[in-house]
């Protein structure tokens, strides 16, 4: 049926002294008053029964607000009796019974003590489902959500026998800072209820997850009400009572409250690893499913945020846009103030003050239309205008910001805001020069941040205190998790170490038999080949050695020829082409008479070479070839140019440097710089070349040496100096 809500009855009920947001009912009513319910329609009945009366306390008058069914609407007259008889048996029982002084009444309908068990946990359970569904929005209501809240309370309170597992988990919602039911101080007063009814639990049916949550939303209450040591001690107890559970659901709340404490209870050393606890928990629940993910993702955002704010902009801004993400997902709206707040931070600190101006009222105006101004947002959102204000000189509005945001946080008593903002007030009133107003806040001030410093030096003396060190602890859980990490990963080693040496063991034994088997094969076949090596370096020497005979025999026919000629040109022509046959033939013989059938050795080339050359010349006696160079092997390709460039060199020399039969010296060098190129100098101390004279010979000599040194890649330079020098650098890599 559809239900219809109506205020029924308006009357004096001084004689009840009801608490603001508490639910009055009534207790031990009279008889009559259980008449009256017999007499009552079924319908209307039945509602009572089911739902109560809705009561608000407002100077001295009770407003009934009931819930009826359109068919109990029918009687709406006698129902108006029935309820006047209820207010009057009501009110004349109050009057008998006065509640003492400070003692807050306690009202109930009797009908709830006919509940059976199940019914009362149904009936709890959905008034705290209601409480749960008035905090989302677009339907948040936070009076409705207390409203609920308590009403589950007193039912479960006032039933027989005390559901204490029921009332733990109740009291947990409420202490919930997510929900943000009660106001501040309130729920720091109702955190301690909801442990001693967890308490009473029988041990054999105690879930220590509900346990651990009450304990840390209550560390959580203590560390922003400004009390780190009872807050720490909270949450040393909640750790002890998960320290066995290996749920990976658990270890990973475990880091994100971990990361979050830490964050909160604000010494630098433990910012840090806090940051680490975060991260962590981030990359679990982003991979993961939990039904507190969203909520755990939003949290670890807001800490990184925080972090980063000064020290790197970027992160701040990659964490504001991760959280801006869910927002569409999250329907509590304390974190889409939050996000407002966090942007018209974000840009003030760009010194973009009119768009951040914009975001702060917004801020302000959310928590103000859903009644949310006992949270410290709604301080900081008008501390935050104030800065605005007195950046842009407007100094008495930024006064009046600050006031706002003092007296809010006096009224949910956090000290150490209302010390910072009592600060901000004294700084004004300097910028103002009202020294006197500026002199009063700074004792407040004083007076308060001396308390703030006594507290802070608590905490960094809580080892002793509480004879426990969390981070030890930590440090301690961190060492014995590698320990066995370490033990575990070495026994698998030597596991798969022992397997591999076993199979190893395995494999060579059958693989020596197979190696046996090749190497008899091998040696067969390495006589083979050193027989034919063997055979191949003799006739490479047989083929050298022919070569060689070959080149002697030119020679010879050359020389044969020469002796025939009576034209000194030609006949000089022909000795040069005699010697340069002589170059190459030495070469071969150098290579069938040595070891190396690859190289020859060029100090000792030089010499056989410059002696044959002195022979044809008939020069032995008046010049001297000297080699000043270290033994140097060279392949034939580059042996051979070279022969041939130092020939024609040598012929020149002995041509022409010493006339009418001086007496001379001629020296060669051949040596291997660093870089692999070669360096070849020839030197005499004859009479040198004389400038401007034109050359003498064909000129094919020249010609030649200057093919072969391109051929070299090389370089030559000649000067004359008490004789003449030639140099060349042949650059043999790139030749090659």
């Amino acid at each position: 049926m559809k239900i219809i809500s109506a205020i029924v009855l308006v009357c004096n009920c001084s004689g009840f002294n009801f608490s603001q947001g508490q639910i009055p009912a009534i207790k031990k009513a009279p008889g009559t008053f259980k008449r009256i319910l017999r007499t009552a329609p079924i319908s209307t009945h039945s509602r009572i029964y089911q739902s109560l009366v809705y009561c608000n306390s407002y100077n001295g008058l009770l407003i009934f607000h009931l819930h009826l069914t359109n068919r109990a609407m029918i009687n709406s007259c006698k129902f108006f009796i029935w309820c006047i008889a209820l207010l009057l048996c009501t009110n004349g029982f109050a009057q008998s019974s006065p509640v003492k002084k400070n003692e807050k009444p306690v009202v109930e309908i009797s009908v709830h003590q006919n509940l059976s068990s199940d019914e009362v946990l149904t009936l709890s359970r959905t008034y705290q489902d209601k409480a749960l569904w008035f905090k989302e929005v677009p339907h948040f209501n936070r009076d409705s959500t207390v409203y609920y809240f308590d009403k589950a309370a007193l039912l479960l309170q006032n039933s027989k026998p005390l559901q204490y597992k029921r009332l733990a988990e109740l009291y947990r919602d409420i202490t919930d800072r997510a929900n943000r039911s009660h106001n501040f101080n309130i729920v720091d007063s109702l955190a301690p209820i909801g442990w001693a009814y967890y308490e009473k639990i029988p041990e054999n049916k105690k879930d220590k997850v509900l346990g651990y949550d009450l304990l840390i939303n209550w560390a959580l209450i203590k560390i922003i009400r400004g009390e780190p040591k009872q807050g720490l001690e909270l949450f040393v107890k909640a750790l002890d009572l998960l320290k066995d559970d290996k749920r990976p659901e658990i270890q990973l709340k475990i880091l994100k409250d971990k990361g979050r404490f830490y964050y909160q209870y604000g010494l630098p050393e433990e910012e840090e690893i806090a940051i680490q606890y975060i991260r962590k928990s981030i990359i679990g629940y982003e991979n993961s499913d939990y039904p507190e993910k969203q909520e755990a993702l939003v949290t670890a955002y807001k800490v990184l945020t925080y972090y980063y704010e000064e020290s790197n902009p970027d992160s701040t801004d990659y964490y504001m846009n991760q959280f801006q993400e869910l927002l569409p997902q999250i329907t509590n709206p304390f974190h889409h103030t939050w996000y407002y707040y966090s942007m018209g931070n974000h840009l003030i600190n760009r010194k973009k003050y009119e768009e951040a101006k914009s975001y702060l009222i917004e801020t302000i105006q959310v928590l103000e239309k859903y009644n949310l101004t006992t949270i410290d947002i709604y301080q900081f959102a008008h501390s935050r205008i104030g800065d605005i204000a007195r950046e842009e000189g407007r100094y008495d509005e930024a006064i009046s910001y600050y006031e706002k945001a003092r007296n809010s946080s006096i009224a949910i008593n956090t000290k150490a805001n209302t010390a910072y903002f009592i600060q901000k007030l004294f700084n004004i009133y300097e910028l103002k020069e009202d020294y006197k107003t500026a002199l009063e806040y700074y004792k407040e001030w004083s007076e308060a941040n001396n308390i703030i410093e006594v507290e802070r030096n608590e905490r960094s003396l809580r080892e002793s205190e509480l004879q426990v060190n969390v981070l030890k602890q930590d440090k301690e859980l961190a060492a014995n998790q590698q320990k066995q990490t370490i033990y575990t990963v070495a026994l698998i080693i030597g596991a798969l170490l022992l397997a591999l040496l076993y199979r190893n063991y395995r494999l060579k034994q059958s693989s020596n038999q197979k190696l046996r088997a090749l190497n008899g094969e091998l040696a067969e076949k390495n006589v083979l080949l050193d027989q034919r090596n063997a055979e191949n370096e003799l006739l490479l020497k047989e083929i050298h050695h022919r070569v060689k005979n070959n080149l002697e025999m030119v020679k010879s026919l050359i020389a044969l020829q020469s002796a025939q000629i009576d034209d000194p040109a030609t006949k000089d022509a022909m000795i040069a082409s005699q010697n340069r046959v002589q170059s190459m033939g030495i070469i071969h013989q150098k290579l069938y008479q040595g070891t190396n059938l690859g190289s020859i050795e060029m100090k000792d080339y030089f010499l056989n070479l410059g002696e044959g050359i002195l022979d044809s010349f008939n020069a032995e006696d008046r010049v001297k070839i000297e080699c000043a160079m270290d033994n140097l092997e060279l392949d034939i390709d580059t042996a051979v140019p070279i022969g041939l460039i130092v020939n024609e060199l040598l012929t020149n020399a002995l041509k022409y440097a010493f006339p009418k039969q001086q007496q001379g010296v001629i020296n060669i060098s051949l040596e291997k710089s660093s870089n692999q190129n070669l360096r070849l100098e020839v030197t005499d101390n004859g009479v040198g070349k004389t400038a401007g004279l034109a050359p003498r010979g064909t000129g094919f000599g020249s010609q030649l040496v200057q093919l072969l040194t391109l051929q070299l890649n090389g370089k030559m330079r000649e000067r004359n100096n008490k004789g003449t020098h030639i140099e060349f650098d042949f650059m043999i890599q790139k030749s090659a």
